[in-house]
């Protein structure tokens, strides 16, 4: 099974019309299932590696079939003659676009998790909406291909950030996921980039530029040195499309923007990091053009906090105000090795770096009492915010106290829901969003 065009009419014989396009498509061989559906009378396949009786694939089609209608009726029109998607049922994850095709993983029991069937589906919307947004639409750097050389551009934050907004997007809008899980979701990409250090040393554009020699090759200091320019590239969308939005009234939206980007530079030329800033002013008024000039310098180009006020307001939201019970908070990610605690990332700001933790240090006890490898979170649950203890760890055979004062954790403070008060406008504009 692949996304090329048939040869002959003989059965499992294709051609490419050129090697990009042979490479960029990917052919499964064997005994997948396989499942087709049509929209706008283009044939389109759902092929199931592994399914095993355990995957649910009718249901994976029959809404895998309602993205892409809810594509379609954002874009007008679908690019590609057939395509196919790719699903490998193989106990792993992650995702690649190809231009009449994509293929992803997933586990064999996905379908039957609400939580692990709609991160599945968002990562099939997000490959799926790259038959547009880098596909066709790409940043001039992107093309003609490079098979030989590393390629560096600034502009991932659109062609990959902006995908990221769109595909859990969309999932919302073909009704696949409910107000409340899109906003859940979208809160935890908030809370992502907020308790991230690394959003106040390297710049959204930046991180995209340095994708091959940092976001490729991570370590344990990358957390505080440099940010995910998927997480922080969709949360700019969102700020984008609220700005769009509330310059124009509500006239006009990110779709606008993509779809005059998709007509504008569509095809082998590509756009520039210009061309999409010029095409974002087209769409506001001209006394909205300057303004909309200086936010891109500052969240494209500086390392500026984004701010969130502009959604809050436009969409009737809040960060909730009583974000539960306060957990004490030591800022260390661990890992358990042959049953040692053992720290992995120590981000800056936090109560671990403060007290002088070390990547590598084994954790034993909290005061005078052993801590198992499974049981830190268990053991700090007994403690409160603003709590002084200390830690005794190993550190190259060493043993060490570390004293430190326990914080509170600050993911809980990103939580979106509607406001109580919400005026009736901006109940309309959320339902708008949404399309609910």
């Amino acid at each position: 099974m692949t996304a090329l065009a048939p040869a002959s009419t003989a059965p499992h014989h294709y051609r490419a019309p050129d090697y990009d396009a042979l490479v960029d498509s990917p052919v499964v061989a064997g005994n997948p299932v396989v499942y087709e559906f049509e929209v706008d009378r283009k044939p389109h396949y759902l092929v199931n590696v592994g399914e095993a009786g355990v995957w649910d694939g009718a249901r994976a089609a029959q809404d895998l079939e309602k993205i892409v209608r809810e594509a379609l009726r954002m874009w007008g029109s679908l690019p590609y003659d057939r395509y196919v998607f790719f699903n490998m049922v193989t106990e792993s994850g992650g995702g690649l676009e190809h231009k009449d095709s994509f293929v992803v993983m997933t586990n064999r029991w996905s379908t039957r998790s609400r939580q692990a069937y709609l991160a599945w589906l968002a990562t099939a919307s997000h490959e799926f909406f790259h038959a547009w947004n880098v596909k066709r639409l790409r940043p001039i750097e992107l093309g003609p291909f490079d098979y030989e050389n590393e390629v560096y551009t600034k502009g991932l934050w659109f062609a990959e950030g902006v995908t990221e907004y769109y595909g859990n997007l969309l999932v919302r809008r073909a009704g696949l996921a409910t107000r409340d899980e899109y906003l859940e979701q979208l809160s935890g990409d908030i809370a992502a980039l907020q308790t991230t250090p690394g959003r106040l040393a390297q710049s959204l554009e930046m991180a995209s530029y340095d994708a091959w020699i940092r976001f490729y090759r991570p370590d344990e200091n990358s957390a505080n040195t440099s940010i995910s320019y998927y997480t922080k590239g969709a949360l700019v969308g969102l700020l984008l499309d609220a700005r769009i939005r509330r310059a124009t009234a509500g006239s006009r939206t990110l779709d606008d923007l993509m779809r005059l980007m998709y007509q504008r530079y569509a095809g082998p030329r590509g756009y520039t990091p210009q061309d999409c800033r010029a095409a974002a002013q087209e769409l506001v008024p001209p006394a909205a053009r300057e303004d909309l000039a200086r936010w891109f310098v500052k969240v494209l180009e500086t390392t500026d906090e984004l701010d969130f006020t502009e959604v809050l307001e436009w969409f009737g939201l809040r960060f909730r105000s009583d974000p539960g019970t306060p957990r004490a908070w030591l800022g260390l990610s661990t890992r358990t090795d042959n049953g040692r605690l053992v720290v992995t990332q120590v981000r800056r700001g936090t109560p671990g770096f403060d007290a002088g933790f070390d990547v590598e240090d084994e954790i034993l006890a909290i005061g005078d009492f052993r801590v198992r490898a499974d049981q830190l979170d268990t053991r700090l649950a007994r403690y409160q915010p603003g709590d002084k203890v200390s830690v005794l760890v190993a550190r190259r055979e060493e043993l060490r106290r570390i004293d430190l004062t326990l914080g509170t954790e600050p993911s809980r403070a990103w939580t979106l829901e509607p406001r109580s008060d919400a005026t009736e406008a901006q109940r309309e504009r959320l339902r708008a969003w949404l399309g609910l």
